[in-house]
């Protein structure tokens, strides 16, 4: 079910909020949950993509859902749930003599446990009771996923002795003891792994529809077609974006061409991102937004030196496109872009190097493979090779300013602007 990535390209990326010198990434974008447990059930959906495509359909179909029932119950009592739960001392099997002999010790030696298990068998109960409530509300058009959890809930509860607890509205000391040790040792894994997973999916589910709303992202298509298609597309952390378009329909080479500075690098993240997120089943920074399924996402974009073992940057580049191919399977599709191939070594044996790589490319066919490049010659080597389409961001200098349009447009850009930058800034 997961797809095929590694921790360079969820670096490259930045999927998560793990860089060493802090910065944007991706998870910070969606850790708006209401519960701590929520947060981590996102963290995992956006660092694992899926390829299964009836799992990406069915959470794209409850998030995009609008009449999703809420639960009675906040952050702080499903945290008091898990502790409660979570709490192994004192698990007692108790019948009505037992309480009833306890009783009145406990009315005379103060006892904090005893605080936690009647206040978490009484959040339980609520807890239950919620679910089952939702469980009702669920109706026969509702999205897969809900119909999904509302089954869950019924089994897990009608077929047990949890149904019993829906019921109860006193809690004597004999009712607390008895749901206490049904809570926490006969029926802790039903409550911890299915029910409350239902809770915080559902949190993931409602947290991801409001981000979509508030930040313009649509819902995207997996489909059958090999033709990947951007409408409106955006880096969600550039403020004020300029939104472009994009499709790759009849070739499965992508070169993108551009001075310094015009936008490539976010641009191929931009679209990157997309992809990404659509393989997590979540909104993208998108207005529209169709793909294949690809059964592997990999990138090469900020490479680091290795000063441990002598290792260049041109080295780490070739290594890293060695890898990427040599895991690639004829069979399946991948997604991959190489950001300024061989930028780490000089512009002649960068242009033959990168003529070379994309020509090995050329036989992967089901899969799509994005290159940026600053070398003019190696896009214009392949300008007539119907496996290679081209798009270039627009730049310009106009009394002697660099201008910057962020616009993608299709063609082979030819603009040099390096050593009119070079002169700027060091020598006026």
């Amino acid at each position: 079910m997961s797809l095929f990535t590694d921790r360079q390209t969820i670096a490259d990326l930045e999927i998560l909020n793990d860089h060493p010198y802090g910065g944007w990434g991706l998870y910070s974008l969606f850790c708006k949950t209401r519960t701590k447990e929520g947060k981590k059930m996102m963290h995992k959906w956006l660092s694992e993509p899926l390829n299964d495509l009836a799992l990406i359909q069915e959470r794209i179909e409850a998030i995009q859902y609008e009449s999703v029932p809420l639960l009675d119950i906040d952050e702080e009592e499903l945290d008091f749930i898990e502790y409660y739960l979570a709490c192994r001392e004192e698990i007692v099997k108790a019948d009505w003599a037992y309480s009833l002999a306890t009783e009145v010790v406990r009315k005379f030696k103060h006892n904090p446990h005893r605080y936690v298990v009647e206040r978490g068998v009484k959040l339980v109960v609520r807890l239950l009771n919620s679910l089952w409530l939702f469980a009702d509300q669920i109706q026969a058009d509702a999205p897969r996923l809900l119909i999904r959890f509302a089954e869950t809930i019924r089994e897990n509860i009608e077929f047990t002795e949890l149904k019993d607890v829906l019921k109860q509205s006193a809690f004597p000391y004999y009712i607390i003891d008895s749901y206490d040790f049904l809570f926490r040792y006969t029926r802790v894994h039903t409550i911890k792994e299915e029910l409350l997973s239902v809770v915080y999916q559902l949190d993931v589910i409602r947290t991801a529809h409001e981000i979509a709303l508030k930040r313009g992202f649509s819902y995207p298509s997996l489909t059958a077609k090999r033709a990947l298609y951007l409408e409106g597309f955006f880096h969600p952390d550039v403020k004020e974006p300029v939104r472009n378009n994009w499709k790759l329909a009849d070739s499965h080479i992508c070169i993108f061409t551009g001075s310094n500075m015009a936008g490539k690098s976010t641009t191929l993240k931009s679209i990157s991102l997309c992809v990404w997120l659509a393989h997590c089943g979540m909104p993208v920074p998108a207005s529209r937004f169709e793909s294949p399924l690809y059964d592997g996402i990999y990138t090469s974009i900020n490479l680091p030196d290795s000063l441990r073992d002598g290792r260049s940057h041109f080295m780490s580049e070739v290594l890293r496109i060695k890898e990427i191919i040599s895991g690639m399977k004829s069979e399946r599709r991948y997604f991959v872009v190489f950001d300024e191939m061989f930028r780490g070594t000089n512009a002649r044996d960068a242009y033959e190097a990168s003529v070379a790589v994309t020509t090995l490319l050329k036989r992967y066919k089901d899969s799509v493979f994005l290159i940026s490049t600053h070398i003019v010659d190696f896009a214009m080597y392949f300008q007539k090779d119907n496996n290679c389409s081209f798009y270039y961001m627009e730049s310009d200098i106009c009394e002697d300013e660099l201008v910057c349009s962020h616009c993608l447009k299709s063609g082979i850009s030819e603009s040099r602007v390096g050593y009119w930058i070079v002169k700027k800034e060091l020598f006026e």
